[in-house]
């Protein structure tokens, strides 16, 4: 890579107006617009500015869907329904599309891109979406961390100048890891407002440092191998290419397959040069989306463009990605209705996996950056230079299990097992009481290895032992979840004592129930023969 060594000066402008100020055509400006893009929108800003562009239009409505730790209500904009409950909205019969950004408060393009999109539809732009779509914006989800604003968060990333929130919320955790564990008050309302509204597609508005490449943007599906194959399928083969060609053409900016190459910064690495994507576990919500049998789509936005081109990218890209919703309306509607219409019991289900490369190796392009100084705190930051460096290398952009379950019938669970009770609420899955039944399987535990480190608050647990078939239990009242249901994918990477991102991987039971000798405490019905 190249590197050149460039001050910059940007005039930080004083006394800026918020985002209730107006620009030509007496169109309300976001903050980051009014200030040329020098500032990003505070939480105050985004609820003025939403109410502003709801006020007189008809199409749009203005809701809430939680609140944060401190109390900031969460707000939700609802187009192309009649109301904005989630009855009205699922009354609609269309294919319901949820875009959320901000989840780390330090990556805020997605936040203001949504602003000026929903400022789009209430002058009337994107009408046709309407006839088979409704759209649930929700453009600031870590309200918390948004207002931590500070100029040396997020270091390297090319603006805003004058300063940009926090990545965790104000409990000090990631959202974008409580998607199983559901520890923060804003992980469970995001989680309640997919499973009342059921949004089929889920977009997830993020920034991305790392690797020097060429993209403007990176994007993924869902990554966990458990994810349904069809869904998988559409994104990988049809909707995303679709997207990343019309940008191209329409803007001239390439988009690729999220990815990092090791050692880019010449950090110590022992891995093969190729093209890594992130994470396969369901703790991030595109991966927690395809769980629940839906369509998950992360953007990643390029923190060495500038504030502006990020946030013009991301809004390019959520328009061609509903521009695709709307057009496969129906087929959205039916690949995720015949998944959750699909019984999983019997089937062999990834446990734990690792990346997996594509056939064959694919051309990355990667880039040149030059280095600039923040003109208040003189700290380097990285400005992309558009340039193209072609490199041919094996893509890992998918997983591929390394440890597989059969799904059984059922779980049983104790009710005095109230944590996990909680969490079967907050996900949305379904139970019913009743008596354990005859036969059984329970966990023998012969060993419990706990991370020496905290992460999230939690020391992680991975359970090592076998399955027992038990055939005289005494009869219990248990909750009894079934497996043949819609959530059945996320119940089993929820309760199966070895999943890597379940209860065990989050200790959210109690150190005596895990312990060596012991049995796991959740049980199961086995299925009658395994599927495939």
């Amino acid at each position: 890579m190249k590197y050149a060594v460039i001050a910059i000066g940007i005039a930080l402008m004083a006394g800026c107006s918020s985002s209730g100020g107006l620009g030509g055509g007496d169109q309300p400006l976001t903050r980051a617009e009014a200030t040329d893009f020098a500032e990003t929108s505070r939480y105050a800003d985004v609820v003025t500015f939403l109410e502003t562009v709801t006020a007189d239009a008809s199409a749009l409505q203005l809701t809430t869907f939680g609140e944060t730790v401190e109390g900031r209500v969460l707000p939700l904009i609802v187009w192309g329904a009649e109301g904005s409950s989630a009855e009205a909205v699922r009354a609609t019969e269309k294919t319901r599309v949820l875009v959320f950004a901000n989840i780390h408060a330090g990556e805020v393009c997605g936040k203001e891109a949504l602003q000026m999109l929903a400022r789009d539809l209430a002058q009337g732009q994107h009408a046709a979406w309407a006839d088979s779509l409704v759209l649930l914006v929700a453009p600031i989800y870590n309200a918390d961390g948004n207002e931590r604003v500070a100029l040396d968060n997020r270091p390297g990333q090319l603006g805003p100048i004058g300063g940009m929130g926090q990545r965790p919320n104000a409990q000090g955790l990631d959202l974008n890891r409580d998607f199983m564990k559901l520890a923060a008050p804003e992980s469970r309302a995001l989680v309640a407002l997919m499973d009342a509204y059921d949004p089929h597609v889920v977009v997830d508005l993020h920034t991305t440092n790392g690797t020097i490449h060429a993209y403007h943007l990176t994007y993924a599906p869902p990554l966990n191998p458990n994810t349904p194959a069809a869904i998988d399928e559409e994104l990988r083969d049809r909707w995303l290419p679709a997207v990343a060609e019309q940008i191209a053409e329409e803007d001239g900016w390439a988009i690729e397959h999220y990815g990092n190459v090791p050692g880019a910064f010449g950090e110590a690495t022992t891995a093969p040069r190729a093209w890594y994507t992130f994470d396969g576990r369901p703790r991030f919500g595109t991966n927690y989306a395809g769980l629940r049998n839906r369509f998950g789509i992360l953007s990643e936005a390029y923190s060495y463009a500038s504030f502006e081109e990020r946030v013009r990218a991301t809004k390019r890209f959520v328009e061609e990605v509903v521009d695709y919703a709307h057009a496969h309306a129906s087929r959205i509607r039916m690949l995720t209705g015949e998944a959750d219409a699909t019984s999983i019991v019997g089937d062999s289900l990834s446990l734990r996996a690792t990346w997996d490369a594509l056939p064959a190796p694919v051309e990355i392009m990667l880039g040149e950056a030059d280095t600039v100084y923040h003109p208040v705190t003189n700290a380097p930051m990285l400005q992309r230079r558009d340039t193209r460096i072609s490199e041919t290398m094996p893509a890992l952009i998918r997983f591929t299990p390394i440890e597989r379950e059969r799904v059984p019938v059922a779980y049983l669970v104790p009710p005095s097992l109230t944590e996990v009770v909680e969490l079967l609420d907050g996900h949305g899955i379904h139970y019913t009481r009743g008596t354990q039944p005859t036969p059984i399987e329970i966990f023998e535990v012969d060993s419990v290895t706990v991370a020496q480190r905290e992460f999230q608050g939690r020391r992680s647990r991975t359970l090592h032992g076998y399955y027992a078939t038990l055939d005289d239990a005494s009869p219990a009242e248990m909750l009894i979840v079934p497996l043949d249901q819609p959530l059945g994918r996320l119940a089993f990477m929820l309760l199966e004592p070895r999943s890597d991102d379940g209860i065990v991987a989050w200790a959210a039971l109690r150190e005596d129930h895990l312990q060596a000798g012991r049995t796991y405490p959740i049980r199961r019905i086995p299925s009658p023969q395994p599927r495939r």
